[in-house]
């Protein structure tokens, strides 16, 4: 089948980040002749960190990150979109007049636009006219959905090309976004063919907001690959991990105060914390502040096949995220694909791979610390048939709901179906 795939990413496969694309472009690439991967919010000093499937070509954009660079973007594009008229009346519409959102809608149209035209020239050097259909896919609902439509409405307008985004967590949540706002949501529902948020939560999201697009929004899970690993755990003391970007809306923090009370009951534990962030030399001084540094490790970042290294050489106890936002965490999927028990907030898709009581226990967001020190002390009184029924849950889950192996398939083959 003479198929051709547009994958529009943030910066896969350069740079570090969307990283469930490393499973993802295998079965893509099974399914679709050829696949166009264009790197939007690529600068042209980053090289290439993950190899892609033979028939993948990839198409880095090469934009400047700098305020110059961004400043020079929307200089190049502003008088174009001023003399729009549609767009203007679009742009007045969607932020409602408010100030602030139309600046932002206007920030938003121009570096979309400023990328859709560096893509056109990429793209004018290949023969399209050769493939019996396109699919257009964004990664993200945001600036590469923007750009997946203007390739629909424009580059390919005589083809109809099956145009779809995923949708994660900020490219979702206005109440997450610093304005409380996200420009476009309309024009990109009303454009794209089918959005597919990561979590049944996402869906419910754009339903409640976007009624009048319930028909083409569907969830479409992430996954992860089988590492291969069931984690172990040990009896002298409770062996609890937490791993991500170490910023603000993690909530390190909170999970800090929660140890200082088990210090408090002489609660022997090891708490290992996996990843780096802006944040990350704050929350390495509350805990110095805090805690006996004996009872902590704190690893900063370590690559994916790292981290899966180290649970294979660790004991783990129990897996805890705090988050006061999330998508559908891939730490957790990768916590329980090894049997881990999981203590999480209820915020986001996480409800979706964490049962109450079944593989681990969900807090509320707005959880206290005593809360979590009970969850924390439940898993601690566990006998091991108790462990070991809670941790085969875990495994269960992650095999119905997070195996890549058969969500990805699915979901390629899904996508060739509609493009014809």
């Amino acid at each position: 089948m003479n198929n051709c795939l547009i994958l529009l990413t943030n910066y896969y496969p350069f740079h570090k980040g969307e990283e469930y694309l490393e499973s993802e472009i295998e079965h893509l690439a099974s399914n679709f002749h050829q696949i166009f991967i264009v790197s939007t919010m690529v600068s042209n000093d980053m090289a290439q960190t993950r190899k892609v499937p033979a028939n993948v070509t990839v198409l880095p954009v090469g934009i400047k990150h700098s305020l110059l660079g961004k400043t020079n973007m929307v200089v190049r594009q502003f008088n174009a979109i001023i003399k729009d008229r549609a767009k203007k009346l679009m742009i007045s519409q969607d932020s409602k007049g408010r100030l602030l959102p139309k600046f932002y809608c206007y920030y938003f149209e121009s570096r979309a636009m400023d990328v859709y035209e560096q893509i056109k020239n990429k793209f004018n050097k290949y023969n399209f006219d050769q493939y019996e259909s396109i699919t257009i896919y964004s990664y993200w609902l945001y600036i590469t959905a923007r750009v997946g439509l203007e390739l629909k409405n424009d580059y390919f307008k005589d083809r109809n090309p099956y145009t779809i985004s995923r949708a994660h967590r900020y490219d979702l949540y206005e109440y997450a976004a610093p304005l409380k706002y996200l420009p476009e949501r309309d024009y990109l529902l009303n454009g794209l063919d089918t959005v597919y948020p990561c979590s049944q939560d996402g869906v419910e999201v754009l339903n409640k907001t976007y009624p009048a697009y319930k028909n083409k929004i569907h969830v479409e899970r992430l996954g992860t690959i089988s590492t291969g690993i069931v984690s172990h755990t040990e009896n002298d003391k409770l062996y609890i991990v937490s791993c991500s970007v170490v910023r603000k809306v993690k909530r390190i923090d909170l999970l800090i105060e929660a140890l200082v009370e088990l210090e408090k009951k002489n609660i022997p534990f090891l708490w290992t914390h996996i990843g780096g962030g802006p944040e990350f030399e704050k929350i390495k001084k509350l805990a110095q502040k805090k805690l006996n540094m004996e009872n902590v490790h704190l690893m900063g970042f370590l690559k994916n096949q790292d981290v899966l290294n180290w649970y294979k050489k660790n004991p783990a106890t129990v897996f805890v995220n705090l988050s006061s936002s999330e998508g559908v965490p891939v730490a957790i999927m990768e916590a329980i694909s090894m049997g881990i028990p999981v203590i999480a907030t209820d915020v986001g898709g996480t409800r979706e791979i964490v049962e109450n009581g079944l593989n681990g226990y969900l807090l509320d967001k707005d959880c206290e610390v005593s809360e979590i020190v009970d969850k924390l002390l439940i898993v601690n009184n566990f006998d091991e048939t108790k462990y070991k029924d809670i941790s085969n849950n875990a495994l269960r889950i992650w095999k119905e709901r997070c195996n890549t192996e058969v969500i990805y398939d699915k979901f390629a083959k899904k996508l060739v179906a509609r493009s014809f």
